[in-house]
């Protein structure tokens, strides 16, 4: 018993649990698991996986999700081609359609390239809904690191 607990506490200590600015979500985020993150900004590496889960609780239907990424530097907000266009395909919990009151879980990756710059950086990760709405949206703050 011990050895499993031991096993969850760091299992949780790797996922750091971090708050994220929700910015007009239609569905309830529940939790946003990042790997490797315990406090803000989050770094990540050059050569590296972004990677995590967000938990979700839909407060409407729709039959399709598609994840759109950017950085935001001031007030300029730049598109990444990061993230799956569709969303559907990852989630480990959940599938589409969606139906309201469901729970979600969405694994995020994003692939840190060598060719982004090193900075600070606020990273907006949004799921479009089949009338292009935010059924999720979040601000988070990661530093791109060498």
């Amino acid at each position: 018993m011990k050895f499993l607990v031991c096993i969850l506490f760091l299992g949780l200590a790797a996922a750091g649990i971090v708050e994220v600015e929700d910015c007009g979500s239609s569905a309830e985020i529940v939790s946003l698991e990042f790997d490797g993150c315990d406090e803000k900004p989050c770094s990540v590496y050059h050569g590296t996986h972004a990677t995590g889960r967000i938990n979700l609780k839909a407060n409407s239907p729709t039959n399709t999700l598609t994840c759109k990424l950017a950085g935001v530097v001031g007030v300029i907000e730049l598109p990444f081609n990061g993230c799956p266009s569709d969303a559907c395909a990852s989630m480990t919990s959940g599938d589409c359609p969606v139906e309201a009151g469901e729970t979600l879980v969405y694994e995020l990756d994003f692939e840190i390239l060598d060719l982004y710059p090193t900075i600070e950086v606020t990273a907006k990760w949004r799921l479009l809904d089949d009338n292009g709405d935010d059924f999720m949206c979040f601000l988070l703050p990661i530093v791109i690191k060498d």
